[in-house]
């Protein structure tokens, strides 16, 4: 079933056995010391940096994972606002550690950026690995450095599955690769684990599944002789199997009960749906743009060069070149795929979302890595078209699109927006034209650069990294949410007023009457987020929902009641100042004066009868 024989390049280090034993031993520990360094160096700068974000940026999101964290750490599992949680449970599982070690919210927080940055800089080890495969250990060296010095480590400042996925996205990228290569039983196995371990971190991930067998027949087209040849060698794989065979029975399952199929996709059952193929690949295209200004234009540049030679040794018999062609295009279509159809849905807005896609990075920088190593290698029609590809994108990507205020969805428009903010004017100058010098610049040390100076390849693209990184980190520092609690306001503050096992409700009005402040809004969230007491929420009237599980109530004749015309009971209130309630007031917090009150049971408004009548201090005149 495999060939015997491999071709792929070695490390100079592993060929060489006139070396004496000690010298051989120092050119492996100093490439490893190297790694460590990188690994360490990474999860000092990036805790310092997430230091520097003193509350949650993103909106319910970080919300969400706390809840489910305090519902685990309360005994009472996986819950959110006591429904369901839905998502993918390993990162509220982790996050939950850190608040059982805890006196509260407010100290485990710096831990889960700590966690996050950690989680980030241990990327590093499995993108060495799989670089390994195929080059030096040197340059394996550069490949993990590059992974862990992308902009989109602004995510280990955030609450939220970002920086954990791309750990376990990067070591079931690595199991696949050696999965490809020889498909034991072992290796089989070891791949589902580090897929379901992606899987529960972010379910998107799952779709690395479909990417492994994708990949698998991938590689049989490339390398007829990698092929199975018996019924045996087929049966083998029935490891790689059993997880489809388990889908299609819950699918079924759920057909036969006359339950809807999306209900298998828990909190993403919106996403089961018709998608407009138009759209999708309108939408593939400009992440595949965005990819390419993201990564500093000359990885993708150069990528069909890698691929190309890579092919060719993978049909003359190595496995490991075969088989990381095989995962860098089926990965790269999936997860991209899976991107371009989420974006083309109403839920995308209408953006990018590098922020879903920032997992396939260490392949292209693996890629680049590779022609590196080769001593940049530029066969005319590979040439010709990597260089092709890399303008063509750019062009075709609306530059709005890229130069966007969407903070961590799209991380390079935080370069992007500066330089447009610093070249408006009135002369010709824009935005779009920076970046078609920057573009043709960049492929101009892609076609012409002498391989003596090709250590300037990565140092450009670790500058480019570094620009981005500063305004996309400037973006998360100093945010509008730190207003809420300035001047050392307490961030606990109703858990400091409450005993533990407290019970309390958010109540809160934001409709277009009555629009709140950006203020109030974090302010309702980020009071929810760091006071374990508040465990449920509800909204006036036509308020917008926020994003979590919430229950629309009315005020009628003073009486707040659900859409069943029962009374909303609950011992405590928290909710915007101007509604009154009837009861205790207990204390205020944040910026935005908050309200704690004390109701004892039936919740009443005392200055408004109905609905309509409530209004908040931020409610226009």
């Amino acid at each position: 079933m495999r060939a015997q024989t491999e071709t792929s390049p070695v490390a100079p280090e592993d060929a060489a056995p006139e070396r004496t034993q000690p010298v051989r031993r120092r050119s492996r520990t100093g490439p490893l010391l190297a790694l460590a360094g990188v690994v360490v160096v990474a999860f000092a700068l990036y805790t310092w940096l997430a230091s520097l974000v003193d509350v949650p940026r993103v909106h319910p999101d970080e919300v969400r994972y706390l809840i489910a964290a305090s519902s685990l750490v309360e005994g009472e599992g996986l819950r959110l606002r006591g429904e369901e949680y839905g998502f993918g449970p390993l990162y509220a599982l982790a996050l939950a550690v850190f608040l059982w070690i805890s006196p509260g919210v407010d100290a485990a927080y710096g831990l889960f950026k700590a966690a996050n940055a950690l989680f980030f800089a241990l990327t590093a080890v499995p993108v060495y690995l799989l670089a390994r495969r195929l080059v030096s250990r040197w340059w394996a060296v550069l490949a993990a450095a590059l992974a862990v010095a992308i902009p989109s480590s602004i995510s280990v400042a955030t609450v939220m599955t970002e920086s954990l996925a791309y750990l376990t996205a990067a070591w079931a990228l690595y199991a696949i690769a050696l999965a490809l290569e020889r498909p034991t039983l072992g290796r089989q196995v070891a791949v589902l684990v580090a897929i379901a371990l992606a899987f529960s971190t972010r379910a998107q991930l799952g779709a690395l599944y479909v990417s492994w067998l994708a990949a698998l027949g991938l590689l049989w087209s490339i390398a007829p002789s990698l092929r199975p040849r018996t019924r045996r060698d087929l049966l083998a794989l029935w490891p790689s199997a059993v997880p489809l065979a388990l889908a299609a029975a819950v699918l079924l399952g759920r057909i036969a009960s006359g339950s809807s199929p999306s209900d298998s996709l828990g909190a993403y059952w919106e996403l089961w749906r018709g998608y407009d193929p138009l759209q999708v690949a309108k939408w593939l295209v400009y992440h595949l743009a965005d990819l390419e200004v993201y990564l500093a234009v000359i990885p993708l540049a150069v990528t069909p060069i890698v691929l190309w030679e890579l092919l060719r040794r993978g049909r003359a018999g190595s496995e490991r070149a075969a088989s990381f062609v095989a995962l860098f295009v089926s990965a790269n279509a999936v997860g991209l795929l899976v991107v371009a159809a989420f974006t083309s849905t109403p839920w995308g807005y209408d953006r990018l979302h590098d922020r879903y896609a920032f997992y396939l990075l260490p392949l292209w920088l693996l890629a680049l890595v590779v022609w590196l190593a080769d001593g940049l290698p530029r066969p005319l029609l590979a040439t010709a078209i990597g260089v092709g590809a890399a303008l063509v994108l750019p062009a075709i990507l609306p530059f709005r699109q890229l130069a966007n205020e969407a903070g961590i969805d799209t991380v390079p428009g935080a370069l992007w927006v500066r330089i447009e903010s610093e070249v408006a004017g009135p002369g010709p100058l824009s935005g779009g034209m920076v970046l078609a010098v920057f573009v043709v610049a960049l492929l101009a040390v892609a076609v012409l650069l002498p391989r003596r100076l090709r250590l300037a390849v990565p140092a450009i693209v670790l500058v480019v990294f570094a620009a981005t990184a500063v305004f996309a980190w400037d973006r998360m520092i100093g945010a509008p949410e730190d207003a809420v609690f300035e001047g050392g306001l307490e961030r606990a503050w109703i858990d400091e007023l409450l005993p533990g096992d407290a019970s309390v409700t958010k109540l809160y009005l934001e409709s277009d009457a009555c629009p709140v402040s950006a203020r109030t809004r974090h302010a309702l969230f980020l009071t929810e987020f760091f006071n374990t007491t508040v465990d449920r929420a509800v909204y006036l009237g036509d308020s917008v929902p926020d994003g979590l599980p919430t229950d629309r109530v009315e005020v009628a004749d003073g009486r707040v009641v659900l859409p069943d015309g029962s009374p909303l009971e609950t011992e405590f209130v928290y909710t915007q100042p101007g509604i009154e309630l009837e009861g205790r007031l207990l204390g205020t917090g944040t910026a935005a004066g908050l309200v704690l009150w004390r109701t004892g049971g039936e919740v009443r408004v005392t200055n408004a009868r109905t609905t309509d009548g409530v209004r908040t201090a931020d409610c226009p005149a």
